[in-house]
């Protein structure tokens, strides 16, 4: 039988050493990115004219784009996801040490040294099968064992496998050397021979703790560079947003310029409103015996629309050629005006004739009504 478990590594740890470790993160590669801008800022400042400053509009532009570019949008950013990684950072952990406190050992396992069993697991922990580092491998459990028979160490993984570190060959003849380690509090001290050549070379492992220079500046750069400060905060987003609008503002006049003549034509537009609608079409209409036209009530949703109907006085048209003339007459009429017959058409009845007209207003639904225009070869 195997005895208990004396030690197994635990991942999960207080919700503060994951901040800690987030934030100096952040302040880290912030003061390198820093390093980048004031360089930046003082080049630039050599190079201004005597009566020129870096306060002027153009030169703060500039430099809040460098900024911005250098530092900024990663301080935001990670801001931002502070909360989200730390929770995923404590979650995986959380996981890690399930894994470990769940797994066991398919089988008793043999000592790999003298082959009795009765081995004491010592120690779980996570690795990756294979030689070769891959990420893309699963974390399985590795159990550590320590046999009472002859006090030596040996190696599974959870399905029983034996788990076989990677040989260590000769430089010279490529032969598998064999190592012998003396451990001290301080050191693991390795000794690897070669069997076949006698090649021999040392290897030393500290086990002292270094000691690490306390980082004085560490609290002021926290909090202006993970933005505790919340009026540093505040504006770098103000920063952030002006930049982006200015480059949305870009953008949409390199579109206006590439597509000039459909602005051209959306401008040239007659902008009729609703009381303009019925005398701009009246007079087409009765020229060709439509009589009476009038407009119902708009639906003001949306979309704005509008029914019309007439009269038709040439009693000599039929249905289909008295609906088919007054729809051409409506569109061709329309055709230079913000104002569109709908898809569901005319309808007649005794010549009495209905149909609804759309309104287009805004910019956006103008620009795509005239390139829907543009698209069928009418403009």
């Amino acid at each position: 039988m195997l005895n208990l478990i004396i030690k197994k590594m635990t991942h999960l740890r207080a919700k503060q050493e994951y901040e800690n470790l987030y934030d100096r993160i952040t302040v880290e590669a912030a003061r390198r990115n820093t390093v980048y801008y004031n360089d930046f800022f003082d080049d630039l400042d050599k190079k201004l004219q005597p009566k020129d400053t870096v306060d002027r509009p153009g030169n703060a532009l500039v430099l809040n784009l460098f900024y911005m570019q250098a530092v900024g949008n990663e301080l935001i950013d990670r801001y931002q996801k502070r909360q989200d990684t730390i929770d995923m950072w404590m979650k995986d952990d959380k996981k890690k040490d399930a894994q470990i406190s769940s797994a066991r050992l398919s089988e008793e396992p043999y000592c790999h040294h003298c082959s009795k069993q009765g081995l004491r697991i010592t120690h779980k922990m996570l690795m990756r099968r294979g030689e070769t580092y891959n990420h893309n491998n699963p974390e399985e459990v590795l159990f550590m064992l320590k046999c009472p028979h002859c006090d030596k160490n040996s190696t599974f993984w959870e399905d029983g496998t034996a788990w076989k570190p990677k040989p260590t060959l000769c430089p010279e003849c490529k032969v598998e050397m064999t190592e012998k380690v003396i451990s001290s509090k301080k050191a693991l001290n390795s000794t690897y021979t070669c069997p076949s050549c006698q090649y021999s070379y040392k290897d030393k492992l500290d086990l002292t703790s270094k000691k690490v220079a306390p980082d004085s500046d560490f609290d002021k750069d926290r909090i202006h560079y993970c933005l505790l400060d919340k009026e540093w905060r505040d504006k770098l987003f103000e920063i952030q947003k002006g930049l982006i609008d200015l480059a949305e503002f870009g953008k949409k006049l390199k579109e206006k310029e590439d597509n000039k003549h459909i602005y051209d034509a959306m401008n040239n537009l007659k902008k009729l409103r609703i009381p303009e609608l019925t005398p701009f079409i009246t007079s087409v209409l009765e020229k060709a015996g439509y009589v009476e036209f009038s407009i119902e009530k708009p639906e003001m949703g949306r979309e704005v629309t509008i029914g019309f109907n007439c009269l038709d006085s040439k009693s000599e048209r039929g249905d289909y050629e008295s609906r088919t003339t007054l729809r051409r007459l409506v569109q061709q009429t329309l055709k230079d005006t913000n104002w569109r017959l709908m898809s569901e058409g005319i309808h007649y009845r005794l010549g009495y004739l209905n149909g609804r007209l759309r309104v287009y207003e805004n910019e956006e639904d103008l620009l795509k009504l005239v390139e829907k225009t543009f698209t069928k070869g009418k403009v």
